[in-house]
């Protein structure tokens, strides 16, 4: 046992010693994408080998996630995983993975809290201007990157707290969403920074919330959810990285303490922040925790929607 404790472990400080494959479950140009990108250059600095970025779209993530998961447990695959990793187990019942049996969790990256955004056309300011319309006005429209998403999730989360009659408008993209939203066909949109910044400084969008407990330096004036007294909503997009199940723990524990050390860099804290996002980088064990919460909070969600694959 002493060898091969110490065989795992040289192992582990000679990590890596090739070229390691990120895994990203999305088309190239998305926020997760960007991500990813910018990661995999600062490990890529960090590892002296290079990190190739591999593009697996499709399936809601599932495509990507599966072929990471059937990967050697070695450190050399790892899959950047958003929300949907979370999200599709409880809307696909025929997955051949779980996140919890079938990866190792290694770090959580950073988190974009979404924006939620309206047309200045709305006679609303804040997140309870916006519940007192949608009651006044049953069946207020919004859009997101189709069914099962986060920003489709938190429509449905708030119109189950407050009891209102919102409408869904699911879109291959959230950013054909937010066009429409500036056209003023549509009435408000929880998105990520990213696809709302430039519409709220030109003035085609109104920042309503921050949906989180702190506010983001992009839009420091915009106060957030906890702020207005909605503790509720509070959603993210989120990147982190995950590894096959069996990865040794100690190469897990060396690319977290790696990764962490890359989110550091100034460049990188730099590039992220400009779009919205909070830098984290954790340990195994916390981004553990943060998948449970985020199981906790849409499994329900997502049963009492009625989500199904095929929507």
């Amino acid at each position: 046992m002493a060898g091969l404790l110490s065989v795992t472990s040289a192992q582990a400080q000679s990590f890596p010693s090739k070229p390691v494959t990120m895994v990203i479950p999305y088309a190239p140009g998305g926020s997760s994408d960007v991500v990813g990108r910018i990661l995999a250059q600062k490990l890529s600095e960090l590892w002296k080998q290079p990190v190739v970025v591999e593009n697996r779209p499709g399936a809601t993530t599932t495509i990507g996630a599966e072929y990471v998961s059937r990967a050697a447990p070695d450190g050399y695959t790892m899959l950047l995983a958003a929300p949907p990793f979370v999200i599709t187990q409880h809307v696909y019942p025929n997955l051949t993975y779980t996140t919890d049996k079938s990866f190792e969790p290694v770090s959580l990256v950073a988190y974009f809290p979404l924006i939620m955004v309206a047309h200045p056309a709305l006679p609303v300011q804040n997140l309870k201007d916006l519940v007192a319309y949608a009651k006044k006005k049953p069946g207020a429209v919004y859009p997101s990157p189709g069914a099962g998403t986060t920003p489709h999730l938190i429509g449905e989360l708030l119109g189950q707290h407050e009891k209102l009659d919102l409408i869904h408008a699911p879109y291959k993209s959230g950013g054909q969403g937010v066009i429409d939203l500036v056209a003023g066909r549509l009435q408000f949109y929880a998105g990520a920074p990213a696809e709302v910044v430039a519409h709220v400084k030109g003035g085609k969008l109104r920042a309503i919330a921050v949906l989180d407990s702190k506010r983001v330096s992009i839009f420091p004036d915009v106060p957030t959810s906890v702020e207005q007294g909605l503790d509720f909503l509070q959603a993210q997009t989120w990147s982190s990285v995950v590894v096959p199940k069996g990865t040794p723990s100690d190469i897990v524990n060396k690319m977290s303490a790696d990764i962490t050390t890359a989110v550091k860099d100034a460049d990188f804290q730099e590039r992220l922040t400009s779009q919205g996002a909070v830098i984290v980088g954790s340990t195994p064990e916390q981004l553990r925790d943060w998948y449970v919460a985020e199981h906790n909070k849409y499994g329900p969600l997502v049963k009492s929607v009625g989500l199904k694959p095929e929507q």
